[in-house]
């Protein structure tokens, strides 16, 4: 009874606001649904969170964790899919938590819907999935309002949280330093007295400890996984050091043009002038400076230096994006009927992202959504067995195909994972002699590629034979594709 008092209790803005929540969760969380598999993000994140290991061949072990124990517990797609959105969620509310703190409720309310527009928060977990970033758009914005807890009210259970988060956000992305180091250059220039109190230190034990399994099997394995990202890198012409940091600001910038469009007619509803607002707050001003902008130019220069670089980094650090547009040009007042007229905006932008992704997934016939496991996986199993007695147990080559046969096949065949030259920590190379290998590849050149680099105990002279497969897949209005692929199968040796 107290829970609907207070429910009756509420804004008109308030439960708007509530009721908001609740429809991008139930949209954004079965929109995936549309697709056969899950995305290669989410599924990478199972197998490696199966490995129960302190690292994976890309990231810190969080992120997997999470997503295996998910999928371990409700064996469903949609549990993938629901806690997605339970993270976007989360964020969303720590958000509106930020933005109470540099403006009044309605705008911090409207600092979250305006975001919907931000494609980052619908399209992108839309279509793929779960993985560290998604995680990141949550745990940034709770790492930042718990940061700015501990410098302005500084209670113990504060410092012990900002450790805790750190250390979990450092253990699910290396990214996180983007955010430590404004949060060290914010409290030299405003809060030098924190480095006097004995919590802080604490707070950075707790979280060193907290990423120090990861460190040391990082150190165990020679840093492999950061040859990963190396991999990423690498542009070959002066135009690559130009062009590649001038695509990610046009889709940095891209992201939040929907939620600037939505504030721009908000402003001109209320006739009121985009003016720079005066006599704001040092601190504060320079704290949404550093936590956006510092991130978004390191990212930019370490992009221009390298000549390349992935089109999603550093969506994670946009959550203050639409809080520096009310904080910065001030609206008027806003009243109900601002309110609503910025919440159906938001509604209309949702209608079009939801309506072009979902027909995307729809329409597609790719292999990325619309892989048909069982057949492949039926028929490479029995092209095992007419050769061999012992049963299949590894599959090489193409991580994309070879995952979802993993994943959900019904004896959960290991995979080899590319370790970039290193030795596999996952697997045992006696092993995988006895029990042979299924190699899987695109061209026969993979086939070749891929089979030394799985086995790189075969002898100079061994035989390569790739042998041509084909499967057929359908998306949902029944249109087929088929494919033309090659496999190739490395014998048990007793």
């Amino acid at each position: 009874m107290e829970v609907i008092k207070k429910i009756k209790d509420m804004s008109f803005e308030k439960k708007a606001f509530c009721i908001f929540l609740l429809v991008h969760f139930i949209v954004w969380s079965t929109t995936g649904l549309i697709r056969t598999i899950l995305p290669t993000d989410a599924l990478e994140g199972i197998y490696w969170g199966g490995l129960n290991d302190w690292g994976t061949p890309k990231h810190p072990p969080f992120a997997g964790w999470v997503t295996y124990w998910i999928y371990s517990i409700f064996k469903s797609d949609f549990s993938i899919y629901f806690v997605s959105q339970a993270f976007i969620i989360g964020g969303f509310y720590f958000i509106y938590k930020l933005g109470k703190i540099f403006l009044d409720e309605k705008r911090a309310m409207l600092s979250v819907i305006l975001l919907e527009a931000c494609w980052v928060y619908s399209y992108i977990t839309g279509y793929y999935g779960f993985n560290p970033d998604v995680i990141l758009l949550c745990l940034f914005p709770l790492l930042t309002y718990i940061f700015y807890q501990c410098m302005t009210k500084g209670k113990n259970i504060d410092w012990i949280n900002l450790g805790l988060i750190t250390g979990i956000c450092f253990l699910n992305k290396y990214q996180t330093a983007l955010l430590v180091i404004p949060m060290f250059i914010w409290a030299l220039m405003f809060k030098r007295d924190v480095f006097k109190n004995k919590m802080f230190y604490a707070s950075v034990i707790i979280s060193f400890v907290i990423f120090l399994p990861h460190l040391l099997w990082m150190i165990k394995y020679d840093f492999f996984p950061l040859m990963y990202f190396e991999g990423e890198l690498g542009g070959v012409t002066l135009y690559d050091h130009i062009q590649a940091p001038l695509w990610l600001l046009l889709i940095q910038m891209s992201t939040i043009v929907g939620s600037f469009l939505i504030f721009a007619c908000l402003k001109i509803r209320q006739k009121s002038e985009f003016k720079l607002f005066k006599n704001l707050e040092k601190d504060k001003v320079w704290f949404l400076l550093l936590f956006y902008f510092f991130p978004l130019i390191y990212t930019l220069v370490m992009v221009g230096l390298s000549g390349a670089g992935r089109f999603r980094w550093g969506f994670e650090f946009l959550y203050l994006s639409t809080i520096m547009m009310f904080y910065f040009f001030p609206t008027k007042e806003i009243t109900k009927d601002d309110f609503k007229f910025s919440l159906k905006f938001a509604y209309s932008i949702m209608l079009i992202i939801f309506l072009s992704l979902g027909g995307l997934l729809a329409v597609e016939k790719n292999y990325r959504s619309r892989y048909p496991v069982p057949k492949v996986y039926s028929d490479l199993n029995a092209i095992w067995s007419s050769e061999y007695k012992t049963p299949l147990k590894y599959f090489g080559g193409y991580i994309e195909w070879t995952l979802p046969l993993s994943i959900y096949g019904k004896d959960h065949q290991q995979i080899i994972l590319d370790t970039f030259g290193y030795k596999n920590p996952w697997i045992d190379e006696e092993d995988l002699k006895k029990s042979g290998i299924l190699i899987i590849g695109r061209k026969k050149r993979d086939i070749y590629k891929d089979t030394k680099k799985s086995c790189p105990y075969l002898d100079k002279d061994y035989v390569i034979t790739p042998h041509p497969y084909s499967f057929e897949l359908t998306n949902a209005f029944g249109q087929r594709r088929q494919y033309d692929i090659y496999y190739h199968i490395v014998p048990p040796q007793n």
